[in-house]
């Protein structure tokens, strides 16, 4: 059975939602680690980062951030997979030479991405919350971007993605209410995933399309 590794914080966005759905049906096992206690990474097939209320981006980088930056590079140099959502896709820019820069505001919303027609499962609209942009390393393939930032790329085994795939609607509430957002902030993302059944089919299917397009237990990246 593979392993798969979970990096997040402890009471913060740390819900694995239709991330958790998915290591199940692909039958890994799974060993969570926090940020609140972070040693390293362990051994593991496959790692998995999310999201956080802290920053990588240039001016705002904490000694802990820069030690989940070392970890993750360390980690996508020996070739084995990577998935990092939202913080974890900015972790991974910043590990292989990309940038990450403070916006003047949060970006919450339920919207298309402009993407590359070599992942069709892209299509759809995504949920997005952060408040940092990613441009991605000169090295990567780049498969979908909005205007203020690159939202989905690859590199070898590593992919990065700023939507939030794993969230539903009762995660974005569950998030608001510990981040203490006001309602008004947060609703509509919350009434269009709500509205939106495919939302999490199309989440598990890019998951796939991602597994499917790597190999465990590689030694090298690609």
């Amino acid at each position: 059975m593979p392993l798969a590794v979970v990096l997040s914080h402890q009471h913060v966005a740390q819900e694995l939602g239709n991330v958790g759905l998915w290591l199940e049906a692909r039958g890994f096992s799974l060993t969570r680690i926090y940020r609140e206690d972070f040693h390293g990474i362990p051994e593991a097939d496959l790692l998995i980062v999310l999201g956080s209320p802290n920053s990588v981006a240039n001016g705002h980088c904490l000694p802990p951030a820069s030690a989940e930056i070392e970890a993750v590079s360390n980690w996508v140099a020996t070739g084995k997979p990577y998935i990092g959502i939202c913080f974890g896709a900015q972790v991974l820019a910043c590990a292989l030479g990309g940038s990450v820069s403070r916006m003047q505001n949060t970006f919450r919303g339920y919207v298309e991405l402009e993407h590359s027609s070599a992942v069709p499962l892209l299509d759809g609209k995504w949920a997005l919350w952060h408040e940092d942009a990613i441009t991605a390393p000169a090295n990567a393939e780049v498969l979908a971007s909005l205007p203020h930032a690159d939202m989905v790329f690859r590199v070898g085994n590593a992919w990065g993605i700023q939507p939030h795939i794993e969230f539903d609607a009762g995660i974005v509430k569950r998030l608001a209410a510990a981040m203490e957002v006001s309602q008004g902030q947060w609703q509509a993302l919350h009434d269009e995933m709500s509205a939106d059944e495919k939302h999490s089919l199309r989440a598990l299917q890019l998951l796939d399309e991602i597994l499917d397009s790597v190999q465990l237990g590689e030694t090298s990246v690609r």
